[in-house]
């Protein structure tokens, strides 16, 4: 099987001379440094990269950032390597668009998790990539198999079912995989890490390898072609993409499973203030949005999480929490940012915009730009891309 590891990256810089140094570029670096453990080397490593030096003309900057990118990323492997940015995203977009897909390609892009994903499953396509695994630069592969555990069972009947896709497990600085308590006296209803250790005690205590899960992990996950030429991750959520591609897969009768023994290290930076507002409004977002898109019924079982938060009770949970962050923000003296967390509140009562339909609509276009792209266009959209 043709295999890529695919790594998104998001690179923002006040200046181009910081670029090198910055955390991001330097978090994937120690990713792809530690690919070198893998017994398997027989693999394309894509990197997607998104551009931003804080709003300055991309235009201008965006070819000085690109060639700073590839110098940097220049000798870290001697597999085949391509680093696709911001500034090759054009070019993608013109292979799609005169075949009539221009509304399409409007939603092809590098910023936002699930359009970055996206991007990665087109290239593979275009470069008739089997399998495609994707990491996150904040993660560390230390198995030597990782590759081996990536691809068994892959393509493959288990239990009476054929396996398009596995999911994996992270594993946390400590060696640990349940996630380390972080209590927060404004999060008392909004749990997410108690849900989430829930559904991870399920899947260590069962004695099968692979196991029905009802959430997967974007870090760590694993598709193959025949899912991810048909299922495209939903562009028009904020977060949680990975999950959110488990239930749109399940409800075309795709079969997703959490290998036990699929695991990667994850050292994520440390997270500041900004990163809780950010991270509650995109989960509201995010939880009103699965709402709508699983009351029709779900062929696979959601709780404890996600499905804790897509009962009714997700408002009054929602307007407290946020009630409460605004609180504790403006006990700091940080009054912008309460105010903020009361605009969450606002989510509640927006009117609804259809979003799922709309996404009905891209997965119609989705499989048939992937079967233009099946004819081997992966060279020509990635000139100059290889490092």
């Amino acid at each position: 099987m043709n295999k890529a590891i695919i790594i998104p990256v998001y690179l923002r810089s006040s200046h181009l001379d910081d670029l090198p140094s910055s955390e991001g570029l330097r978090l994937t670096k120690r990713a792809i440094a530690s690919l070198k453990v893998l017994e398997d080397q027989k693999f394309t490593l894509l990197v997607l990269a998104c551009l931003d030096l804080n709003g300055v003309g991309e235009e201008v900057l965006l070819s000085e950032m690109d060639s700073v990118l590839r110098r940097e990323m220049a000798g870290l492997r001697k597999g085949k390597t391509a680093v696709f940015s911001s500034l090759h995203l054009k070019r993608l977009k013109r292979a799609i668009e005169p075949k009539g897909f221009g509304a399409f390609s409007s939603l092809i892009d590098l910023k936002g998790f699930s359009k970055i994903r996206n991007t990665g499953l087109l290239l593979a396509q275009a470069l008739a990539i089997d399998v495609a695994i994707f990491i996150d630069n904040d993660e560390v592969v230390e198995d030597p198999a990782y590759l081996k555990v990536a691809c068994e069972y892959l393509n493959q009947r288990w239990n009476g079912k054929l396996i398009s896709g596995k999911g994996g497990f992270y594993v946390n600085a400590d060696g640990r995989i349940l996630l380390p308590p972080q209590w927060f006296w404004w999060r008392v209803l909004w749990d997410k890490t108690k849900r989430m250790n829930q559904v991870w005690k399920k899947i260590l205590s069962s004695k099968d390898r692979l196991v029905s899960s009802p959430m997967l992990l974007g870090g760590n996950l694993i598709l193959h072609r025949s899912l991810f030429s048909k299922v495209p991750f939903d562009p028009y959520i904020p977060r949680g993409e990975d999950t959110d591609y488990l239930i749109n897969a399940s409800q075309l009768g795709f079969c997703l499973l959490f290998d036990r023994e699929l695991q990667i290290k994850h050292l994520h930076p440390k997270r500041t203030g900004d990163y809780f507002y950010e991270e509650l409004r995109g989960d509201i977002e995010r939880f009103l949005y699965e709402r709508e898109k699983t009351k029709g019924g779900l062929a696979i079982h959601l709780d404890p999480y996600p499905g804790y938060f897509l009962k009714w009770t997700l408002y009054p949970k929602a307007f407290l929490t946020s009630l409460l962050l605004s609180l504790d923000y403006y006990r700091k003296g940080e009054r912008k940012k309460a105010k903020s967390c009361l605009d969450n509140i606002g989510l509640l009562f927006r009117r609804k915009d259809r979003s799922w339909s709309k996404y009905l609509q891209f997965r119609e276009h989705w499989a048939k730009v992937m079967d233009m792209l099946q004819g081997g266009r992966g060279e020509e959209i990635l000139k100059d891309c290889w490092v």
